[in-house]
């Protein structure tokens, strides 16, 4: 990578990339990233980068974007008083956890499992978001149940560091329908809890992909700062505004509009999987 106009175009892209990332995370309370490992993972891909690697690195620095920007949008939930921090951090703990597997994991498979895996998960995801309801709006309705937080922990995280999503789509319609949290407290918990399950899988993307041959420059294993740096700082600006404006904005016509898109996103990476397992196609 170098100053160069392609460079320069690639590194505008990522920006804008960033600010949108950053706009649906502080309004709906999640990572963002959905949007960034498919961005990534075809920006490298064109750049000449082989699959496995352009794959491996997109989710890693779309997750480690997560993480700093998770800070902006749950401090501005928190101000609006909706982050339950008691119910974050049980989950979170569980969430660094299974990230930290989930993220091992993923760097031992290949660019096809891995788009196929993400692909699934956001489909299933982007339709549960859509669908979902808030059919509690008492707290006092809500499960104390220990046992039921962590089981969010460990489905977020497992699948946050395998694909490289916060986790947010994964959990909040998991609060809203198995514990009974209402909406906004699950938004803003989400948010908080983004900061501990993308944590766990930086960590282990990091470390996993220390001496690995062919990986783009500026990168600490998987993760590459110079794509990290064009994304995160549109990412945090907006995710900080898209919190301020989230309180008064319909979040049903924002969530069906993420829906749409990232339902798009996760069939096109799943036909991207297919098409690398069959290149004839």
């Amino acid at each position: 990578m170098s100053l160069e106009p392609g460079f320069l175009l690639f590194l505008a892209v990522l920006f804008i990339g960033g600010a949108v990332a950053g706009s649906f995370s502080g309004i709906l309370g999640i990572g963002g990233s959905i949007l960034l490992v498919p961005l990534q993972f075809y920006l490298l891909t064109e750049a000449g980068y082989p699959p496995d690697i352009a794959m491996k690195v997109a989710i890693a620095t779309a997750l480690s974007f997560t993480f700093f920007t998770s800070f902006s949008s749950a401090y501005n939930h928190s101000k609006h008083q909706v982050v339950l921090w008691k119910k974050a951090l049980l989950i979170g703990v569980f969430g660094f956890i299974f990230s930290f597997a989930g993220a091992y994991i993923a760097s031992h498979l290949n660019a096809v499992y891995l788009s196929v895996i993400f692909g699934a998960v956001v489909l299933v995801s982007s339709l549960k978001f859509m669908t979902m309801k808030n059919a509690n709006e008492a707290l006092e309705k809500m499960s104390s149940k220990p046992i039921l937080f962590a089981i969010c922990g460990c489905i977020m995280g497992l699948l946050s560091g395998l694909t490289g999503i916060g986790g947010g789509m994964v959990l909040i319609p998991l609060l809203i329908f198995l514990i009974k949290m209402p909406l906004r407290q699950a938004i803003g918990t989400s948010a908080a809890t983004i900061i501990f399950t993308s944590f766990g899988g930086v960590i282990s993307y990091a470390i996993n992909g220390m001496n690995i041959a062919g990986l783009p420059p500026y990168s600490l294993g998987y993760i590459n700062l110079a794509m990290w740096t064009a994304l995160v700082i549109p990412g945090v600006i907006f995710a900080a505004a898209g919190a301020k404006v989230s309180h008064r904005v319909n979040q049903k016509y924002v969530r069906h509009l993420f829906s749409a898109i990232t339902f798009l996103v996760g069939a096109g990476m799943i036909l991207q999987g297919i098409f690398m397992y069959f290149p004839s196609l």
